[in-house]
Parts: structure tokens; sequence; C-alpha cells
């Protein structure tokens, strides 16, 4: 119909786009300090520092031994090739501003999982939990950013 006012569907499909970016942003922001929180009690409060450091403990010897770190390091590589080499076959685009963050993400988990600094913070297990949290919704990001461009 000629004349009838209203919002046209593309403004209100990135009005969404944008709530849900935005809200993802929240939720990536509420782990990263609940990790640091968590380190910070680990340092302060002895009970926090011994569950953490058992936790820790049970961890690395079941979901992170050092087979299961070389299978998720080839993971972790496969996963960062395949972005890489999306991005060389579409340089066309402007593909670049939505998978940087993500590759970004991916080699500091990679870091993470190798680095022995990092292993021996005692609350290596559920920052390295929570990293993972935040690059799948970081993954979300992405994808909903490669679908508008």
């Amino acid at each position: 119909m000629v004349g009838v006012a209203g919002p046209s569907p593309d403004w209100t499909m990135s009005r969404a786009n944008k709530l849900i970016q935005h809200t993802l942003t929240a939720f990536q922001m509420l782990c990263i300090a609940g990790a640091y929180v968590l380190d910070d009690l680990s340092h302060r409060k002895v009970g926090v520092n011994h569950h953490v450091v058992y936790r820790k403990r049970q961890y690395l010897q079941t979901l992170l031994d050092a087979d299961h770190l070389m299978i998720y390091g080839i993971i972790l590589g496969i996963i960062l090739a395949v972005m890489v080499v999306y991005l060389i076959r579409h340089r066309g685009r402007q593909y670049w501003k939505a998978i940087m963050p993500l590759i970004l993400l991916t080699l500091a988990i990679g870091l993470l999982l190798v680095l022995p600094e990092a292993i021996a913070m005692p609350a290596y297990v559920y920052i390295l939990f929570l990293s993972l949290i935040v690059w799948g919704l970081e993954a979300i990001k992405a994808f909903i950013k490669l679908r508008r461009i």
C-alpha cells in the first residue's frame, strides 16, 4: 500500500541486530569481569583458592592433559586457517572487519592454552572456560555481521 507509515523491515532488522550485538557484548564483558573477580578472590580468600586449585588439578588431569591440549591446539589451528582462507578468498569485501576480532580471540585462547604463566594461575581453568564462552559469543557476533555485509 502506498502511504502507509511505519518502519521499513530493513530498519527494524538492523535495529534487532544491533540490540543482539550489544547484548552479546554485555555478556562478554560480564564473563571477563567474572574471570577477573574469580582470579582476584582466589588470591584473597583461602576457601576460594582451595576450591579453584582443586578444580584446576581435577581438570588438568582429565580435560586438559597433554594429549587433549595437542588436539585442542590442532582444532584451534584448523579454525584459524579456515578463517584466514575465508578472508583471503573474499578479500574484495569488508569481511575482515567481522572476522578479525574472532581471529584475535582465537590466537589469545591458543596462547592461554600453552603459556606456562597462564597455566600457573590458580583460576586458569575457569578463565579458559570463560574465554571459550567469550569466543563463542564473538563467533555469533561475527556471523551476524557477515550476514549484513
